[in-house]
C-alpha cells in the first residue's frame, strides 16, 4: 500500500513486514506495482523480506493461487484475503484464459517435447494482458479517469436498485467498501444518517473528497449499507455521474492527486 511519503508492505502469515536492507526495492520509495513477490522471509526483531520482484495484478490472477468468483466483476484469492474488482466481461476473461492457462502447463511438464505453436493465441493473449496492464494496484482493471473531476463534492441521486446478497457489496457492503479503500491506500469512509420523513433514515457515505447518497431505508443500520453499496456500484462503473456518462471504474489515487 502506497502512503503519501511511504509504503507498507504485509503478508497474510505475518501481517506487516519490511524490506531487508540490501533489497534493491528498498531503496525506492515508490514502487510501479501493487504486489511483492519474494524468495525468503528474515525474521530478527521484525520480518524482512528478500529477493522481491514487483508484479501487476495480471501477473497474481494468471500465475498465482486459485481464484474464484463472488459477484459480477469480483474475484477473489487466498479465501477472500484478496479482491479484484473489474467489468464481468474481464472477469470471465481472466478466468477463461487462467483455466486454459493452467492446462497448458500441465500438459507441458507431463510432455516435455509438445510444441508450443498451437498455443500461440493463448500465450499471446497472456503476454498482452501482462504487458497492457495499467491498474497500478487499485483493484480495478485498466481503470482511468477520462477527464478531470471539477465538482469536489459529487452526489449521486437515487435510483431504484434491489439491495440483495447478490447485488453490489451484499450484506456487506460496508465492509468491502472500506477494505476497497484502504487498499488503495485512501482513508475509511465516513457516513452520515439522516431521518427523513415516512419514518425513513437515508445515509450519505463521505470518501476521497466525494459524497454519494444512497436509498431511503427503514433503519440506520441498512441506510449506511445501502450508501455503501452505491459507492461500490460507482467505483466499479455500474453508476453513471451526471455528465460523465462515458465513466470508468475510478482510480482513487489519481482523483486523491487532482483535488490535492
Amino acid at each position: 500500500m502506497h502512503k503519501e511519503k511511504s509504503l507498507s508492505l504485509k503478508t497474510m502469515e505475518d501481517g506487516k513486514v519490511h524490506l531487508h536492507s540490501n533489497s534493491v526495492n528498498a531503496r525506492e520509495s515508490k514502487i510501479p506495482y501493487p504486489w511483492l513477490i519474494f524468495n525468503e522471509k528474515i525474521k530478527v526483531n521484525s520480518v524482512f523480506l528478500r529477493d522481491s520482484t514487483a508484479v501487476s495484478d495480471s501477473v497474481v490472477l494468471l500465475f498465482g493461487g486459485k481464484i474464484s468468483k463472488d459477484g459480477d466483476g469480483q474475484l477473489k484469492m487466498l479465501g477472500g484475503y484478496l479482491e479484484f474488482l473489474m467489468k464481468p466481461a474481464v472477469a470471465e476473461m481472466f478466468q477463461s484464459i487462467r483455466r486454459k492457462l493452467d492446462n497448458f502447463i500441465q500438459n507441458k511438464l507431463l510432455f516435455p517435447m509438445m510444441g508450443i505453436h498451437l498455443f500461440h493465441a493463448l500465450l499471446s493473449a497472456v503476454q498482452l494482458l501482462i504487458s497492457d496492464d495499467k491498474c497500478e494496484g487499485k483493484f480495478v482493471f485498466s481503470c482511468q479517469v477520462t477527464r478531470p473531476l471539477k465538482p469536489s463534492v459529487m452526489t449521486l441521486q437515487p435510483a431504484l436498485v434491489s439491495r440483495t446478497e447478490s447485488g453490489p457489496g451484499g450484506d456487506n457492503s460496508k465492509g468491502q467498501l472500506q477494505t476497497f479503500l484502504a487498499r488503495a491506500g485512501c482513508a475509511a469512509p465516513i457516513y452520515k444518517t439522516m431521518q427523513i420523513e415516512n419514518n425513513q433514515f437515508q445515509a450519505a457515505v463521505e470518501f476521497n473528497g466525494m459524497q454519494i447518497v444512497g436509498h431511503p431505508c427503514n433503519n440506520k443500520k441498512s441506510a449506511e449499507k445501502d450508501a455503501a453499496a452505491e459507492a461500490l456500484q460507482w467505483l466499479m462503473g455500474k453508476r453513471q455521474v451526471e455528465e460523465y456518462m462515458d465513466y470508468n471504474p475510478v482510480m482513487l489515487k489519481k482523483i486523491k492527486r487532482d483535488h490535492s
